[in-house]
């Protein structure tokens, strides 16, 4: 009875699992959004199943030269842009494509590849005019609401979405809520108010500036006054 259980075990164990095989014919997409004073940051891996690799290679590779060149990717990654939306307090806003990197052809037909995306709502030197977010939004301060969605090759797409923690000590994150299938999430952000986060960045150097004087007075000889003269 022993040999039989081990056996049958082996012989599970050597099937692909169904999560291990149904990954074949997905399009992974995971986002991590970023959120700053002046912009927002994503960053989003895109790994291609084997099964639906050729197709989405067949998207990046225009020329069919087997070769991913830098144009290819960015043409790619304005594609994937123009599938996404990002809300801030329910006003959309213009994504700027700041950096596309692919692997080879041979890495995404193997389903070992990773494209990377870079995706700001600050737009590069050229376009810079029109893609700051205005006063009144994150860089006054207060209560946000941010929204993202991605809807890039939603047929064959599995998404994952999570919000980094701010770097800014006056950012904070206070709600998180996803749809089902991760194709989005809304953030509610808390931002302090721009004198604030001045006086929250001043602060550690006061306070260090006032202990290295502290301990400049602490470590100064103690000089005894010379007697008086008769």
């Amino acid at each position: 009875m022993t040999r039989v259980l081990v056996v049958a075990l082996g012989v599970l164990l050597a099937l692909p699992s169904p999560a291990a095989s149904h990954v074949l014919d997905e399009y992974l997409q995971g986002t991590r959004i970023a959120v700053e004073r002046d912009r927002v940051v994503l960053e989003i891996d895109l790994t291609p199943g084997v099964a639906v690799a050729p197709a989405i290679v067949a998207l990046i590779d225009r020329d069919g030269d087997g070769r991913v060149a830098a144009a290819e990717i960015a043409l790619y990654g304005e594609a994937v842009l123009r599938d996404l939306v990002l809300e801030i307090d329910d006003q959309r806003y213009a994504l700027y494509l700041t950096r596309a990197e692919s692997p080879s052809v041979v890495e995404l037909r193997e389903g070992a590849g990773t494209i990377r995306l870079a995706v700001s709502t600050f737009a590069p030197v050229t376009a810079r005019h029109d893609a700051t977010i205005p006063a009144g939004r994150l860089g006054d301060g207060g209560r946000h609401r941010i929204r993202y969605t991605n809807a890039h090759q939603s047929a064959i797409g599995v998404y994952l979405v999570n919000a980094l923690v701010p770097a800014a000590r006056a950012i904070a994150i206070t709600g998180q809520q996803r749809d089902v299938r991760q194709h989005g999430i809304t953030l509610d952000v808390e931002v302090a108010p721009a004198h604030a986060a001045a006086l929250w960045l001043a602060a550690p150097g006061a306070a260090l500036a006032a202990l290295s004087f502290y301990r400049r007075r602490r470590a100064a000889p103690c000089q005894t006054p010379p007697p008086a003269s008769r």
